[in-house]
């Protein structure tokens, strides 16, 4: 006898519990509905996640799927929002409906867009609810901690480095500055090196450049020509078609 009266209580929980959840979807539906086009009514459907399916689907992952302090809270958290935002929306249009059979004062325009701007408003928190339940993963907090204390020695270290930057520049100038000494030693120590260990006479120059110029006779060493020899010099009474002999003495 006891088992049955525990079915019963069972089937009332979910009779109950059921059927009130489908009238006040039913209202928060019909509501939602009166806001949009009628080519448009199928997307009041969607708008029941804000409010009686977003209370059971969030409740079942609480139960289920949430994990770590962080989504448990958010689960739990939007669970009561999602009623609150379900009661509010079938009491609006229960006066709503009511108003226009005449049994209350019908609502005002800014009434209206009040409970309008609301459900907007539940809507877009339940957007942001899954966005802080799945960071609140202990996979992702445990990636954002250990990123954080990496970060943080990180940035000690670069603090620590800009202090002994000083210190650590002036041990090294020494070595670095006898180091350009020998390099530049080595690279200019001599008046050869700096190009003025060599000088040249004009003299030398202008027979270099004379050589230089020289085109006779045409050959690729450029060598000048042999002087030739100076004529020689022949008495005037020598000079003719021809020489005679000498004439002899008749004595």
């Amino acid at each position: 006898m006891k088992a049955l009266f525990k079915f019963v209580a069972l089937v009332a929980f979910f009779v109950i519990g059921g059927g009130l959840l489908v009238y006040a979807a039913s209202r928060s539906l019909d509501f939602v509905q009166s806001t949009l086009p009628v080519k448009d009514q199928v997307l009041g459907y969607f708008a029941l996640l804000a409010t009686s399916g977003g209370m059971i689907g969030w409740l079942l992952v609480f139960l289920y799927r949430a994990d770590g302090i962080i989504q448990r809270g958010t689960a739990l958290l939007m669970t009561l929002i999602d009623f609150i935002g379900e009661a509010a929306l079938f009491t609006m249009d229960t006066l709503y409906r009511s108003g226009e059979n005449g049994l209350v004062g019908q609502m005002t325009q800014d009434e209206i867009r009040t409970v309008i701007l609301a459900m907007s408003g539940l809507i877009a928190l339940n957007i942001f609810a899954t966005l802080i339940f799945e960071l609140g993963r202990m996979e992702v907090l445990k990636e954002i901690a250990e990123g954080a204390a990496r970060d943080l020695v990180l940035f000690k270290a670069l603090s620590q480095i800009e202090k002994d930057s000083e210190r650590v520049a002036d041990e090294m100038m020494p070595d670095i500055v006898e180091q350009w000494r020998g390099n530049f030693r080595s690279a200019y120590g001599s008046a050869d090196r700096l190009g003025l260990g060599q000088y040249q006479t004009k003299d030398q120059d202008e027979k270099k450049s004379t050589r230089k110029l020289s085109f006779w006779p045409f050959k690729r060493d450029q060598k000048s020509p042999a002087e030739l020899p100076e004529p020689e010099l022949v008495p005037i009474d020598n000079r003719g078609n021809g020489s005679k002999p000498p004439e002899e003495n008749p004595t």
